[in-house]
């Protein structure tokens, strides 16, 4: 399903922002070094952040803007603890939501507890950002 399907989506509940610019965007990828995941990207052209329930573990996402993504990372000292991962959220709770860059694109979403930031305790999420936003506005059920 393509990110503008889902982000359309009316029986998805959850909190839409404006749109990046693509300056804002520019700026992104230029400071994070990597070749961001496209769908993570068009996210961002079309809701610049958003918040919501989580169909998936851990039930909650809050996805930063893009103007505050590396900021925030850095605030959480991503880059000092988890080398190889790309934090764009959070849970609300306690977790990182972050890309797992260790390995060939496409790269897993993870949570990472905010505490310890060790990647040996990074939880899987979803197989790539496609199917992580196909869950954003849904219910998690145990």
């Amino acid at each position: 399903m393509s990110i503008t399907k889902v982000i359309d989506d009316p029986s998805a509940d959850w909190l839409r922002e404006a749109p990046a610019s693509e300056s804002a965007i520019a700026s992104l990828v230029a400071a994070s070094s990597l070749e961001l995941p496209t769908d993570y990207l068009d996210f961002l052209r079309l809701s610049n952040g958003g918040e919501g329930e989580l169909g998936i573990q851990p039930g909650w996402f809050r996805i930063w803007r893009g103007e505050e993504v590396i900021q925030a990372a850095t605030d959480y000292q991503v880059p000092e603890y988890a080398p190889g991962f790309f934090a764009f959220g959070t849970n609300g709770g306690g977790e990182i939501l972050a890309f797992d860059c260790r390995s060939a694109p496409p790269w897993p979403v993870v949570a990472l507890p905010c505490i310890s930031l060790a990647p040996a305790e990074a939880m899987p999420v979803a197989a790539n950002f496609g199917d992580f936003a196909q869950q954003m506005g849904r219910s998690y059920e145990e």
